[in-house]
């Protein structure tokens, strides 16, 4: 922000305990000082930049649930979006202005629409709006560095990111460069990018392999200086770290906590970046979906900080206004009385009808495979040319050696299907000693499968699954945040495909669509096919009528599965809500109404006390649920438990401390009632 500016804020804010913006009334400390009128003549060179983060491939139309559940608005997504730059192009235009359409990353990852072909239908479409730049993402990275290479070849625009290097040499990636230099009237504006030096620890080691990500905050100075020797008097940044949650708090503790922490190795988020660089203007952050209508600005350095909600909701917008003659930023204003987030209701921004075929046609081909029953006739065939395992002859099946730290009984015999649901609470919790709990619990176990919640670090799950080398896993793609996986014993289990149904309206299912993986279950000389669904519903607030619609989602499509033949179906996970509540306050009228097809085997246990799979409420949360097919071996021989994890790690203290809040719990489905 140029030297004339900050002087105009100090002295005002001197006077006035805030200021008149645009005719609402705003904390100095929310929003700097806004004139427009004063700003709106021959003298400010007006520059308009639009701008987009974590679009998550969402560009189709949609319903706007969050705005109102029962009587959801139309969003016209991308062809929305492409009226609206579309309109203030032309406006700029004829008066002089500029306009920057800018992304901060994330901009494929979490539709079918985005990932059916790795990104490039999403690209298309940034092509078209004509971006100017964009910030390299966590998310680009889903599909490996060969991926993004060549989406950044077929990019019309830049990739930036300033912070990536070769692993090898120490020098520049070839999909990306670390700023851009755009010169408007006269004005040169930099800008530079810089992505989350947690990008590796997000996803699995191979996504990212011969990268190093650096600390930003090690190599903005850098950046800035750079684009003020070319000449630049404006510095934007592409940052994708996050304007966390609870901004106001977050920024406290970090404030607090800056004496003891050294920020020059941790990873940072933009609020910090934006308090611990200077030289920066303006900042538009991604990677965290939390938006706020009006900007943060940091008491210190005076940058700006603008974050959208993401997922096509909206479309982020700034006036920002250059003094000709030193060419520094001397003020901003918003498009609207709300803020810098222009909601894209179709009442509000006509979506522009062609680009609405487009990507409809599109969106509609990629969400069908999400539904469609697949054909595995091929692969089944060449799963029944491999030799059967036979394990008639053991108690049960062999597992890994243990290291003895704990005394936990074996589960798994030859003649049943066991499987666990465990919600790891943000794994890993503490890290390493997360991951070697874990492992070691896992093997003595030795379930069938593990239904998986909330995992943080796709890194650290990676390397957990090494040591468990009798496991094999599929894993979500398009969860927003916190995935899941269902982990199988590849001796007794084929996987034959995944999807994740629903992936393309998730808002019901909390932004983590179900996981649902197909498989041929073989014992013996004999095999049959299970269809497993891992879920993890939504949590507080709005919660409960969003698990009721999510429950009533789910429930017609298994039924549609049922009725196209794929009886066996297990679905485990963390249910968030109590089978033993009754009346309103409660999630599953639409599997309870329906004994005949499904039934909650953990309703058998869900009242007893000690039995609880969240301990500290207590309450039982995480639930497994069988189809009609299952309901005979069930009776004849199964059984449900919450396993006791604090009689295998001495105390509760000891495990929740280090693995999870959530207790796993297990079923067991003998295989002799399922062949009779």
């Amino acid at each position: 922000m140029g030297c004339a500016m900050r002087k105009l804020l100090s002295a005002l804010r001197s006077l006035l305990p805030g200021v008149l913006t645009l005719g609402l009334l705003i904390p100095v400390l929310a929003q700097p000082v806004l004139m427009p009128s004063h700003y709106e003549n021959d003298r400010y060179y007006k520059l308009n930049v639009l701008f987009t983060n974590d679009l998550h491939g969402a560009i189709d139309m949609s319903k706007a649930w969050y705005m109102n559940p029962e009587f959801p608005p139309d969003l016209g997504g991308g062809a929305s979006m492409y009226t609206y730059v579309k309109q203030i192009r032309s406006e700029a235009k004829a008066e002089g202005a500029g306009v920057l359409l800018l992304d901060v990353g994330n901009f494929y990852q979490g539709t079918p629409l985005g990932i059916a072909d790795s990104g490039r239908t999403i690209l298309r479409w940034m092509n078209a709006m004509q971006y100017d730049a964009a910030a390299v993402g966590t998310y680009e990275f889903m599909f490996g560095v060969q991926n993004v290479t060549r989406l950044a070849q077929e990019a019309q625009f830049p990739f930036l990111s300033g912070n990536i290097v070769d692993a090898g040499t120490g020098g520049p990636v070839d999909f990306a460069q670390p700023s851009q230099l755009f010169e408007v009237d006269g004005i040169k504006v930099g800008i530079f990018g810089v992505t989350t030096s947690e990008t590796p620890n997000l996803l699995a080691p191979e996504r990212t392999r011969g990268l190093r990500f650096h600390n930003s905050l090690n190599v903005a100075e850098g950046l800035i200086s750079d684009l003020e020797e070319q000449g630049a008097t404006v510095i934007l940044s592409l940052a994708h770290l996050g304007v966390p949650y609870g901004r106001e708090q977050a920024y406290d503790e970090f404030v607090e906590s800056t004496i003891e922490e050294n920020f020059q190795n941790a990873p940072v988020n933009s609020l910090q970046l934006a308090h611990l660089m200077s030289g920066i203007d303006v900042m538009f952050s991604g990677h965290i979906s939390a938006g706020y209508n009006l900007p943060w600005e940091d008491p210190d350095t005076h940058t700006l900080v603008f974050q959208s909600y993401g997922n096509g909701s909206n479309i982020g917008h700034v006036m920002l206004y250059i003094d000709k003659e030193t060419k520094t930023l001397m003020g901003y204003s918003l498009p609207t009385k709300r803020g810098g987030l222009v909601t894209l209701s179709t009442d509000d921004v006509e979506p522009d009808m062609q680009m609405a075929r487009d990507i409809s046609e599109k969106a509609t081909i990629a969400n069908m495979a999400t539904r469609t029953m697949p054909d595995y006739n091929r692969k089944l065939a060449t799963i029944r040319n491999i030799k059967p395992l036979s394990f008639e002859s053991l108690d049960t099946i062999p597992g890994q050696p243990l290291q003895h730290k704990y005394t936990i009984p074996g589960f798994n015999h030859w003649d049943a299907l066991e499987a666990v649901t465990w919600n790891m609470e943000q794994f890993p919790k503490a890290g390493d000693t997360t991951v070697s709990n874990i492992s070691e619990v896992m093997n003595a176990i030795g379930a069938d499968i593990f239904a998986v919640q909330e995992i943080g670090s796709i890194e650290a799950f990676t390397r957990l699954l090494q040591s468990l080398p009798q496991y094999g896993y599929i894993l979500t793609q398009q969860s927003s945040y916190y995935d899941q996986a269902i982990i199988y014993r590849k001796d007794v289990l084929t996987p034959l495909g995944s999807l994740e149904p629903f992936a393309e309206n998730d808002y019901n299912f909390a932004g983590r669509p179900p996981l649902r993986g197909d498989f041929i279950w073989r014992f013996g000389d004999k095999e049959m096919q299970i269809t497993v669904v891992n879920i993890h519903l939504k949590c507080c607030g709005d919660g409960l009528n969003r698990r009721k619609k999510s429950v009533i989602e789910l429930h017609d499509y298994l039924r549609q599965l049922q009725d196209h033949g794929m009886e066996n179906i297990i679905v485990m996970g963390d249910w968030n809500d109590d089978v033993t509540d009754v009346g309103q306050e409660q999630s599953f009228p639409a599997f309870l109404e329906d004994p005949e097809h499904f039934r909650f085997v953990t309703a058998d246990i869900a009242a007893i006390p000690d039995q609880a799979s969240y301990p500290t409420w207590p309450s039982f949360l995480d639930h497994i649920l069988v189809s009609s097919a299952l309901f005979n071996a069930f009776e004849k021989g199964g059984y449900v438990q919450t396993l006791p994890m604090k009689e295998w790690f001495g105390s509760w203290k000891n495990y929740e401390s280090v693995v999870s809040d959530h207790r796993p719990v297990l079923v067991r489905i003998p295989i002799q009632s399922l062949t009779d």
